[in-house]
């Protein structure tokens, strides 16, 4: 038979932060978080740009190993990078988290991950 390779796709790529500070007054830490544990590779597909305080990724969940899609909020990464995924399982995850919407894979472009890698590291930004 013969298989198809899958297409890479231009993904923002980040880690989850080894100690994370929650809480009343951010006083609690939390190594990793409920979802992921610290180091955690995570693809970042998705952002609310106009509220600054959510993202959609996609990385290993720390009870099952099993891939997950979740919102969570942006000062829990670190390390953004720019990577071409090669992963098929999770190129298939973002396929099907942008076919619900009627512009499907349209608005998942280079620009967009490179929009999201400028944008996200400044909401972690302290304002001045």
């Amino acid at each position: 038979m013969d298989h198809l390779e899958p297409i890479p796709l231009w993904t923002l790529v980040a880690n989850i932060k080894q100690e994370i500070s929650y809480g009343q007054g951010k006083i609690e830490t939390r190594y990793g978080t409920k979802q992921f544990s610290p180091g955690t590779k995570v693809y970042i597909i998705d952002w609310y740009a106009g509220m600054c305080q959510a993202i959609t990724v996609i990385g290993l969940s720390r009870d099952t190993k099993r891939l997950i899609t979740i919102v969570i909020r942006p000062e829990w990464i670190e390390n953004f990078r720019v990577r071409l995924c090669y992963n098929p399982k999770v190129c298939s995850k973002i396929k099907t988290y942008f076919d619900k919407e009627e512009t499907g894979m349209q608005r998942y472009t280079e620009k967009f991950v490179n929009d999201m890698f400028i944008g996200i590291p400044q909401w972690n930004e302290p304002l001045s």
